[in-house]
């Protein structure tokens, strides 16, 4: 993975070519080369996340002459990955220009990046700033597009299913004949997800479905707000085989993916007045999708 810029050579005819080969009073003698880990806009983030599209020009100073297999900003991508602290499906990392005191007609010193859950999120200083590194080491969430409104500029990011949602903290428990996963928020079961037999889902399953969990504000053990007029609307359609029944009940919401010859291979269950109806059936489309694919 190449990370290394080197800086362009000059055009050997001068800026006017025609040979104009004079030194300016205020020659700085050139950049210098540049780190493809270190970017210093959108566009650079963008081109770090593949560096085989990243161009000099965007990024920050290499700091190690070349030899980026002792470089600590190369360490520090492999091993300090940055944790976004929002639970949402997508972050808006706001870009904020810092000018140095007493400048008037210098542009910006450097940009703290302040993680937001959308446009509306206003307590967004409470949090941790974010440098551009910082958003370079992001792992498990999509580089989004651009975004500009009356208060500036920033990006989006899009969560995958790679990464489980913060505030959700799951178990594991396994039988001889059945595996259990537990879904906790503020230590308060939201979910329970029971597979029959051997497992027939990775990891990724598990992160989707606490996508889909309520938050810290929303856990508890009061009565689902759903009723059971709404069980059409949120079972999943049929695929490969495997067909869906939801049973709703006054604590709890079932989601029962059956084989044929109506054998259960899993069953999802959902606690809480915190499960609407947008998210048991986004809970209930992440376990279609992934058991489709198994």
């Amino acid at each position: 993975m190449p990370i290394y810029l080197r800086e362009p050579a000059p055009a050997p005819r001068g800026p006017d070519r025609k040979g104009w080969n004079r030194l300016s009073l205020n020659a700085h003698g050139g950049i210098g080369a540049q780190c493809a880990l270190r970017p210093r806009r959108w566009g650079a983030l963008l081109e770090s996340q593949d560096t085989r599209r990243a161009r000099w020009g965007g990024f920050g100073r290499c700091i190690g002459r070349g030899q980026c297999d002792a470089c600590p900003v190369l360490e520090a991508w492999r091993g300090q990955c940055t944790v976004v602290p929002v639970n949402a499906p997508r972050a808006l990392v706001r870009i904020e220009p810092v000018f140095a005191p007493n400048t008037l007609v210098t542009g910006p010193a450097g940009y703290r990046l302040w993680v937001t859950t959308g446009p509306s999120d206003s307590n967004y200083r409470t949090r941790q700033p974010w440098t551009w590194e910082d958003a370079a080491r992001v792992r498990g969430w999509t580089l989004g597009p651009a975004y500009v409104d009356e208060h500036g500029e920033g990006f989006w990011l899009e969560r995958t299913a790679l990464v489980p949602a913060q505030s959700c903290v799951m178990g594991t428990h396994t039988r001889a004949s059945f595996t259990r996963h537990t879904f906790r928020v503020a230590r308060r079961r939201v979910a329970l997800l029971h597979c029959s037999g051997e497992c027939r889902h990775d990891a990724q399953l598990l992160n989707a479905i606490s996508h889909a969990c309520p938050g810290r504000q929303d856990a508890n053990e009061q009565r689902v707000p759903v009723r059971w007029s709404q069980a059409e609307p949120m079972t999943p359609p049929p695929t490969e085989g495997i067909r869906f029944h939801v049973d709703v009940q006054p604590m709890s919401v079932k989601i029962t993916a059956l084989e044929s010859g109506r054998s259960g291979c899993a069953r999802l269950t959902l606690y809480g007045s915190g499960w609407t109806a947008e998210l048991v059936r986004a809970a209930g489309e992440a376990l279609r999708a992934h058991l489709a694919n198994t």
